[in-house]
């Protein structure tokens, strides 16, 4: 991503294309809130000034990789883009082990389509886990509330190592947003206070709301250089 951030840097236009499923599409689930992509493009302008980035949401609900190959024209080589942030994998996996290969080849594809035609830098996203929901019955062993549902029919972590594999591969930027969530932890002082630690971050089980998007921001910002915190949000880093 130097390109980019040194074109940013010194006031130079950029032109960024977001290339995802519903995650990525602006949708009910953010409740009217900014999505990950409109926090982004906020961030960016507070950062970096007035017109200097155009940022396109190309996210389409149900999309995978295939998917997103086929509209590749359409959707992000005819804007020519500096950088095009690629974030799918939650639909993908539903084929279950047996499509990995063809997942990573169409990452392959779908990167090197890019790369040819337009010469753009790329960063790959991973999925958030899918999270087992607060107050309804759960599978044999699943997760308590609030935690991942691994779900053997749909293999997310698999999904998402093969994305972190292939951005290795094609010399991608890459953020595992699904391990970091993983990661996370929620802290509070009484047990009556625990809200299930990644619940408040979803907008349904798989979904993320407002709070999640806003994770989804503030683990994308270090990679562009802005802040975590926006002025509005008075919070002091």
């Amino acid at each position: 991503m130097n390109t980019t951030l040194t074109k940013l840097a010194r006031g130079e236009h950029v032109t960024m294309v977001a290339l995802g499923d519903s995650i990525t599409e602006t949708t009910f689930h953010t409740r009217g809130r900014m999505n990950w992509v409109q926090l982004l493009e906020e961030a960016i302008f507070e950062e970096y000034g007035n017109g200097v980035c155009t940022l396109i949401n190309s996210g389409k609900c149900g999309s995978t990789y295939r998917d997103g190959l086929s509209r590749l024209d359409r959707d992000v080589l005819r804007y020519n883009p500096d950088l095009v942030i690629i974030a799918f994998g939650m639909n993908d996996a539903t084929v279950g082990l047996d499509g990995l290969d063809d997942f990573k080849d169409d990452i392959k594809s779908t990167v090197e389509l890019i790369k040819q035609q337009c010469g753009s830098e790329i960063m790959l996203r991973t999925p958030n886990p899918v999270v087992t929901v607060h107050g309804l019955p759960r599978p044999e062993g699943a997760a308590g509330p609030g935690l991942e549902w691994k779900n053997p029919k749909h293999p997310l972590k698999e999904y998402s190592a093969a994305i972190v594999e292939m951005a290795a591969e094609l010399d991608c930027v890459c953020v595992d947003h699904y391990s970091l969530w993983n990661e996370y932890e929620l802290k509070f002082k009484h047990p009556v206070a625990n809200p299930c630690n990644l619940w408040p971050r979803m907008g349904d089980a798989i979904h993320p709301g407002p709070i999640g998007h806003l994770a989804f921001f503030r683990e994308l910002a270090p990679y562009f250089k802005v802040a975590k915190y926006f002025p509005w949000e008075e919070v002091e880093n």
